[in-house]
């Protein structure tokens, strides 16, 4: 893909815009390079930084802390450290770190937030299955109970009769506890569809019918989180055996720690997606716009861009994210639109041809399979670079 070598702390949410929308490469064998982007220090966004100090410096870090007014929350799985200003002047506080001898580089841990918009339920039905071909996948793969997809949100439902027989151990990052039930509905939605339980007589269906649900709560009840809760989230979900790794949040700016867990994960054998953004224009979003990640945009009924989605040569690909009728939190179905819908029907098509090739195919080539057989559309080259997906296409040819 272009962006198998994108670039990555900062607070993600569920990208509200476009009337409350949260939010995703080229075909190649390997990964190719995509011109690096540098850190930003984006000041006033957060009150916790996160510092990655030089070789053997790390045993100074609390002094170094002190010094710029901040206390060491916490050390992400690669060694980083991530910092709590104590007086609510990251601005400040982050000048002194870079300035400071012993730091190699340091950045804002921004917030990020879901990308979803609730929509008109009139409109409820599952129009994106058979618009991506799935019922015709269905009569060859139906995916694997062997597939783990974790979805990295606000948590999942536990106790949806759609969901429930699925899920695996998850965990909690907001509350630091094994308990990754949700609290705001986004990821019970996501969930479901990418993996709710099919063909038994209850609610809507999910593009893989197999596939084992993992909750990453990482979003609160109001659908945002920081960064570095995400970042341990994918590091986790690596850790724990993910084969596709479903990101339906966004925002913030470049985070070096971050592009690092993604690279991580996909050395793990993970195939990461992420929603491109509800703003509408041409922006850069992350994790979308990583390395390594699978950027998805969001389009209609009828193949159009969804006029909230986030566009553009940077966007891999295209899935349907407007009006999609999934799981609701506390039971039941509910419509949703956004980047962050569009993201998990690409991360159950992913659970499809993970199925196909088994769990010891490389990500790089579930990730250019799906590419290569997306339709070509009305916007590609311009809107997306690959086409809209077709579960279909990607699980045969």
């Amino acid at each position: 893909m272009a962006k198998l070598n994108k670039v990555s702390g900062a607070i993600l949410a569920i990208a509200m815009g476009a009337a409350l929308l949260p939010a995703a490469g080229v075909s190649a064998a390997q990964p190719e390079a995509k011109p690096e982007v540098q850190p930003q220090a984006v000041a006033g966004l957060s009150d916790q930084i996160i510092v990655k100090f030089k070789a053997g410096k790390s045993d100074v870090s609390a002094a170094v802390a002190s010094n710029a007014g901040a206390n060491v929350k916490k050390s992400l799985k690669n060694g980083d450290k991530v910092l709590k200003v104590k007086n609510g002047k990251a601005s400040e506080a982050l000048a002194k770190l870079q300035a400071d001898p012993n730091v190699e580089y340091a950045e804002i841990d921004h917030v990020m937030s879901i990308n979803v918009t609730p929509n008109d339920p009139s409109y409820a039905s599952q129009y994106h299955l058979p618009k991506i071909q799935a019922p015709q996948a269905w009569d060859y793969q139906k995916g694997s109970t062997a597939v783990k997809i974790a979805i990295v949100d606000t948590g999942v439902d536990l106790t949806h009769p759609d969901l429930s027989g699925k899920i695996i151990a998850g965990y909690n990052f907001v509350s630091g506890n094994t308990n990754a039930n949700d609290d705001q509905g986004h990821g019970t939605h996501c969930a479901g569809i990418a993996t709710a339980s099919t063909n038994n007589s209850k609610n809507g269906a999910g593009v893989d019918w197999n596939a084992r649900i993992m909750p990453v709560k990482v979003l609160n009840s109001a659908g945002s989180g920081y960064t570095s809760d995400i970042i341990d989230g994918v590091y986790w979900a690596a850790d724990h055996g993910a084969n596709v790794i479903s990101m339906s949040l966004g925002g913030g700016a470049f985070s070096s720690t971050f592009q690092t867990a993604i690279n991580y994960a996909w050395s793990k054998g993970a195939v990461i997606v992420a929603a491109a953004g509800n703003n509408g224009n041409t922006a850069v979003q992350y994790p979308a716009n990583y390395s390594n990640v699978l950027s998805v945009a969001a389009t209609t009924s009828t193949d159009a861009k969804a006029s909230f989605s986030t566009y553009g040569t940077w966007v891999d690909i295209a899935a349907p994210g407007n009006a999609i009728y999934s799981t609701a939190r506390g039971g039941g179905m509910t419509t949703m639109s956004g980047t962050s819908m569009a993201t998990p029907v690409v991360a159950g098509v992913a659970g499809l041809v993970w199925a196909r090739y088994g769990t010891s195919a490389s990500p790089a080539t579930i990730v250019n399979k799906i590419n290569s057989t997306a339709d070509k559309i009305t916007g590609t080259g311009s809107y997306w670079i690959n086409g809209r997906v077709n579960a279909y296409k990607a699980v045969t040819l």
